[in-house]
């Protein structure tokens, strides 16, 4: 894929974690104004102070879109966009998000450059069960966005990201500040930092020494997209209006 094809980015998290906030810090801090940014917005959440403050940006055009049975369904695009940022519907499946944005970045001939998750730290450290969802999304993560720190504490933070290295996962985890980070330009760096595969091109391994059912891991169908034949997913993620609730 060319090197000149908009930049796909992603981002996750749950609503009131602060992801509109910092949206708006990594287009205004992170991306030239010369650089025109296609903001897809979720057209079934609340409107917020902050999606007015990203639609005041003179180089964002906002459409809104919804996720329907794992594809993209959004009004009409007029922007010859150069970075496009999807925020992922608070409440949504993340593989089933991760299964949309895969295909229309394809079809539309763009290039995922990340996938983001803003944590909130305080509703996590208070409703663990929540963790299976927030595995899941930092599954897919590039780069994870330690948000609402507060009341959560050092420790649980500290805590929290050690556990993620301690699996060797190779995402930046950076801390969020009034909404800020400290390097807009280092969370939108296209560097890939994230456990699954399932968004980089994978060149098959033709060798007859592998058995169908012993192929190599790199192309596994990755453990949160894979399907079994009645449809369902492999490992399916718990829904987190369910957790939250």
């Amino acid at each position: 894929m060319s090197d000149l094809a908009p930049l796909v980015y992603l981002v996750y998290g749950i609503p009131n974690s602060g992801r509109r906030e910092v949206i708006f810090d990594l287009i205004e801090g992170g991306i030239p104004q010369s650089e025109q940014v296609l903001y897809f917005r979720p057209a079934d959440e609340a409107d917020s102070t902050h999606d007015e403050q990203i639609e005041a940006l003179e180089n964002v055009s906002v459409v809104e879109w919804s996720l329907k049975d794992s594809k993209v369904a959004h009004g009409k695009i007029t922007a010859a966009p150069d970075k496009i940022i999807f925020l992922a519907p608070g409440l949504s499946d993340p593989a089933d998000c991760a299964e949309a944005i895969k295909a229309w970045t394809d079809h539309n001939r763009c290039r995922i450059a990340r996938i983001i998750t803003v944590v909130h730290c305080h509703l996590l450290s208070v409703q663990e069960k929540a963790k299976s969802w927030f595995d899941a999304c930092i599954h897919f993560s590039d780069v994870v966005l330690l948000n609402r720190r507060e009341e959560a504490g050092n420790k649980w933070v500290k805590d929290f990201e050690t556990a993620y290295k301690k699996m060797c996962n190779p995402a930046r985890f950076i801390m969020v500040k009034k909404g800020r980070v400290t390097n807009p330009a280092e969370v939108l760096d296209p560097e890939a930092r994230r456990v699954s595969l399932y968004f980089d091109e994978l060149i098959p391994i033709e060798d007859d020494e592998f058995e169908d059912e012993h192929q190599p891991d790199d192309i596994k169908p990755d453990m949160y997209i894979e399907r079994l034949e009645s449809g369902q997913r492999a490992k399916p993620i718990p829904e987190i209006g369910k957790l939250l609730s």
